[in-house]
């Protein structure tokens, strides 16, 4: 039903929506409580400012390209409430342009704190709707008994705060001066979010392992049939066991070297997850009793 430019698209959005709404609990946790800690957090957090806008613009590019043509692209932006698609296109709008303000200003000098609040007090609400809206994307279709559960919003949103943290923590160790220290807070949130990743992925799939036929078939199809080799190997080994791994094992690592080789797998693991979650489903077959 979907390929990989939607795919790219819900990663992209996600992964965007994740680090900038990670940015802004760090400032506004570092606005409201002064401490050397909420300092570093906030320095280390910087990196999602300015990641934030490239990776949502990057997928509204997708979005478009997956849309075919200018006239379709039109329509959505048109019709902000027609879909869910045309609410969470303009959400990725208003939140492409919030991080923009934020990323422009700190590139030409200093945030002003009066814009920095307003993006992120307009921003982090429409980072939160992005991701929600990414796995409220395909749970709309009825058609597909696989997608049909709260458990995907739930399980997008926890797989987009955890890729936000990933960018962030990614570019930080890559990038940063050897002098530099990257947050612990922002480390250990990121293997708590990881934690909480695996728990609903495991809820999502018992779930729908016991919901319809159709469903039950996509969950086989995910756990032990085609798709089975990049969810297990790319997915749960990948983006799940190999950052905690790191996170368990980091005083026996160099730091920098388990930060980066964590942060890379989640994000390999929640772009393979998407696409495991869109390739997984099938149509559910039409009872009277639905039309």
């Amino acid at each position: 039903m979907f390929g990989w430019y939607i795919v790219a698209y819900l990663f992209l959005a996600g992964a965007g929506a994740g680090a900038f709404f990670a940015a802004s609990c760090a400032s506004m946790w570092d606005a409201a409580v002064r401490s050397d800690a909420s300092e570093r957090m906030l320095r280390t957090c910087q990196a999602g400012f300015y990641a934030a806008p490239c990776l949502v613009v990057l997928a509204a590019l997708f979005l478009l390209l997956d849309l075919g043509n200018a006239q379709r692209a039109w329509l959505v932006v048109l019709s902000p409430f027609q879909s869910v698609m045309s609410a969470g296109a303009w959400l990725v709008a208003l939140l492409a342009a919030a991080s923009c303000a934020v990323a422009a200003s700190a590139a030409l000098g200093s945030v002003p704190r009066a814009l920095l609040w307003t993006c992120c007090v307009v921003g982090a609400p429409c980072a939160l709707g992005v991701m929600g809206y990414t796995g409220l994307l395909l749970s709309d279709m009825v058609s597909i008994d696989f997608w049909r559960t709260p458990w995907l919003v739930a399980l997008f949103v926890a797989s987009s705060l955890s890729c936000g943290v990933a960018v962030i923590v990614a570019l930080d160790a890559a990038l940063a001066p050897p002098s530099y220290e990257v947050s612990r807070g922002l480390w250990k949130a990121g293997a708590a979010l990881g934690c909480v990743e695996a728990a609903v992925l495991a809820a999502f799939v018992v779930v729908q392992s016991g919901f319809t036929d159709s469903a039950r078939a996509s969950c086989e199809l995910l756990l032990e049939g085609r798709l089975a080799p990049m969810f297990w190997g790319g997915v749960v080994a990948t983006g799940l066991a190999l950052p905690l791994a790191a996170h368990a094992f980091e005083r026996a690592l160099p730091g920098r070297a388990a930060m980066l080789a964590a942060s890379l797998g989640v994000l390999v693991g929640g772009l393979l997850l998407r696409y495991c979650i869109v390739a997984a489903a099938s149509f559910s077959p039409l009872v009277l009793s639905a039309v």
